[in-house]
């Protein structure tokens, strides 16, 4: 999300709730200092790869952050057909 995307956003969150809204770079463990991520349709296959490094890096915070906030999650599920005959 861009600067313009977070700003539409934040116009349109509910009061108190402005807080919440953040860049997806704001989750990055490793790859600190890059405040977007890049457009990378125009540019070379690097650019591609970098922008996978930079989601990848920036969704593993995230999901680090959601952990710590609802707790560990169950290693297995129960199988759906459990409990149907």
């Amino acid at each position: 999300m861009d600067r313009e995307n977070l700003s539409e956003l934040l116009r349109l969150a509910p009061p108190g709730y402005e807080s919440r809204v953040k860049l997806l770079m704001n989750f990055a463990r490793t790859l600190r200092g890059v405040d977007s991520v890049p457009d990378p349709y125009y540019g070379s296959e690097a650019g591609f790869e970098r922008v996978l490094d930079l989601v990848g890096d920036a969704c593993d915070g995230l999901a680090g952050v959601l952990l710590r906030m609802l707790g560990p999650m169950p290693r297995s599920f129960p199988s759906q057909a459990q409990g149907t005959s």
